[in-house]
């Protein structure tokens, strides 16, 4: 709730904020960490981008979709056990999260131990493949990092960051993944390299400095009353989409996903659109919110009730006619949509 101080309705995820500027989303954060506090000696760079080698970040790239645009999290989900969300007020948030109204007769909770039933026999097989992928790909040759082919890496990249999450999460919860998918006798090689990225990052904290805790209100004062971090930006004019909806800065829009969490919504003034981000400044004095944010495609179509056009890797366009609103589809490197009204 202490993200609503700040003008933020957007989905229950990870934020950061360098002084007014508000960053959603773990993958816009590591982006913009390494872009503004460039790899040093103090605190080396992790993504693939300070190898100079392109191809290790095409494989991250690759990796992050798979896990993401693949359904990998969402199917990953619902290999939790069934008593994960018994707590009836977290079941609640989640469903109001998805306009599920729980109260109303017949109404089923998409992590309701119904819900979770349904698709858990297809959300294993695809862990299995998944695991099946590391075990006799990308780590079959025994390497201890992803990007260093066993040639005494440095340690850990954003690559096994983006292929260890997801199963580093759900390997937590006892009873998720069965053994003849995940063990140290089904999956020797994936199993040991988990534990390696658990102990580096229990080595990273230890080497971390102390951090201040604050509440959620004070910490909402202190962002609210900082200055902006970044310059503006502007409005991508290059974009040929975004040049032919007339968007304009400073016009106001509503931004939420459509495919989760799209009871959230986040309103302010449009600031800058670039190959990168997508920023708003939230109505009231409120924080400014960033959104990773992919090239726009167009994807007309006569019926407006529907999504028009086949959904892939990047974004679409759909125009909301009889409503006489415009509306504007995108993707946060993700099948995240979200819908951006004018």
């Amino acid at each position: 709730m202490y993200l609503n101080l700040l003008g933020v309705s957007y989905r229950r995820i990870p934020v950061l904020s360098i002084g007014r500027d508000v960053y959603l989303d773990t993958r816009l954060i590591f982006q913009k960490l390494e872009t503004l506090y460039p790899p040093s000696a103090a605190h080396p760079g992790i993504s693939a981008a300070g190898t100079g080698k392109p191809e290790h970040t095409a494989l991250e790239q690759l990796i992050s979709a798979r896990t993401i645009e693949g359904q990998l999290f969402k199917s990953f989900v619902q290999c939790l056990p069934k008593s994960t969300f018994s707590d009836p007020a977290l079941l609640r948030d989640r469903a109001a999260l998805n306009g599920v109204d729980v109260d109303k007769p017949g109404a089923v909770a998409p992590l309701s131990p119904e819900g979770m039933a349904k698709g858990r026999a297809e959300a294993l097989a695809l862990a299995h493949r998944w695991v099946r992928w590391l075990e006799e790909g990308l780590l079959s040759d025994g390497r201890t990092w992803i990007l260093d082919s066993n040639a005494g890496g440095a340690g850990p990249s954003l690559a096994d960051i983006e292929a260890v999450w997801v199963l580093h999460w759900v390997s937590g919860f006892p009873g998720a993944l069965p053994a003849e998918i995940l063990s140290a006798e089904s999956a020797p090689k994936v199993f040991a390299w988990i534990q390696r990225c658990s102990e580096a990052v229990k080595e990273a904290a230890k080497a971390a400095p102390a951090t201040q805790s604050l509440k959620g209100e004070d910490a909402a004062k202190l962002i609210v009353g900082a200055p902006f971090a970044q310059p503006e930006g502007e409005v991508l004019r290059k974009d040929p989409v975004v040049d032919s909806l007339g968007l304009l800065k400073g016009g106001a829009v509503k931004v939420w996903p459509t495919d989760y969490g799209f009871s959230h919504k986040d309103v302010g003034n449009l600031v800058a659109v670039d190959e990168k981000e997508f920023v708003i400044e939230a109505k009231g004095d409120f924080a400014r919110i960033n959104y990773l944010y992919h090239s726009l495609q167009d994807a007309h179509g006569a019926n407006s009730n529907a999504l028009i056009g086949q959904l892939g890797l990047s974004p679409k366009t759909v125009f909301d006619l009889p409503l006489a609103k415009l509306v504007l589809l995108f993707f946060y490197r993700s099948t995240f949509a979200d819908r951006v009204e004018l």
